[in-house]
């Protein structure tokens, strides 16, 4: 007869689900220009076509009113932005019965399209991370100073670049976003340095002991530094602090089959769970574009 050996604890995704995206919600609201609480989460607010229209959150153990559906409408159509919503499996049914009634449709455009994989990892304060191939010689880790506006500014050139859809411009928005996403307290944003620049850049989310969720966001390595390792290294480097800080889960949003889904695997990650992007589209309305 086999022996069957006892194994670890599995997740409990419906509570990380819970967690991860009541943490994305505070983050949106302390980042957008203008935010509003709805059912448990957030919806922030911006210029329109900014990612920062949002709603979040919402939903994650409470029911959901049409009333509520029906704020986050007007709060984004009052500044021309296409209304937005994250749900998942794991939100109130009331959520998904009720955008569906307004005319809600998975989003087609931006740079997730209308699905994001939230993969998640177990944080040992035991062992280090350390990228699956050779990174090159002489890359240099390390993070922001935030005070530093010129280091900030570079940051948000790199970051943002790995985002922005071919042939689009870096804008004063865009930077100044990035820019107060860095300088936020419970952030840290790491760079890798390369024959005198910064050749890649991601950010962190440490969240706090009550949540112990270390999110990873913003990652992007310049074209031309690809495919060397620099991406896994980064994502070790912040794998390493955030395990330093007594973090105890690592999570990161990908578009579904993405390089930086396929990166994050090889670095251990997981599957969570999925969230569908449901806009409702209307004229004049713009929708995020990146």
């Amino acid at each position: 007869m086999a022996t069957v050996h006892p194994t670890k604890e599995p997740l409990d995704i419906a509570a990380l689900a819970r967690r991860e995206e009541q943490r994305n919600a505070r983050g949106l609201s302390e980042v957008a220009n203008e935010q509003m609480s709805v059912a448990g989460g957030f919806v922030g607010r911006a210029e329109a076509g900014s990612w920062l229209n949002q709603a979040t959150g919402v939903g994650y153990g409470m029911e959901v009113t049409r009333e509520d559906v029906e704020r986050i409408i007007a709060f984004h159509e009052e500044v021309g932005a296409e209304p937005r919503i994250e749900v998942s499996a794991f939100c109130d049914p009331s959520l998904i019965r009720h955008v569906n009634e307004a005319g809600f449709r998975i989003a087609s455009s931006g740079f997730l399209g209308g699905f994001e994989h939230v993969l998640v990892r177990v944080l040992s304060q035991n062992g280090r991370a350390s990228p699956r191939v050779e990174v090159p010689e002489g890359l240099e880790l390390g993070l922001v100073d935030p005070s530093d506006a010129r280091e900030v500014r570079e940051y948000a050139h790199v970051a943002i670049s790995g985002f922005l859809p071919e042939g689009q411009a870096l804008s004063e928005v865009d930077l100044e976003i990035c820019a107060r996403c860095v300088r936020h307290p419970r952030t840290l944003a790491a760079v890798a340095r390369l024959d005198g620049r910064i050749v890649g850049a991601g950010a962190m989310e440490i969240s706090g002991p009550e949540t112990k969720i270390a999110a990873l966001f913003g990652l992007s390595v310049l074209p031309e530094y690809r495919r060397r390792g620099i991406q896994q290294a980064l994502i070790a480097y912040r794998l390493n602090i955030a395990s330093e800080r007594g973090m105890t889960v690592a999570t990161i949003g990908s578009r579904p089959g993405a390089a930086t889904e396929r990166n994050v695997r090889r670095m251990g990650f997981e599957l969570g769970y999925t969230k569908v992007i449901m806009v409702r589209p209307g004229p004049g309305l713009k929708g995020v574009s990146a």
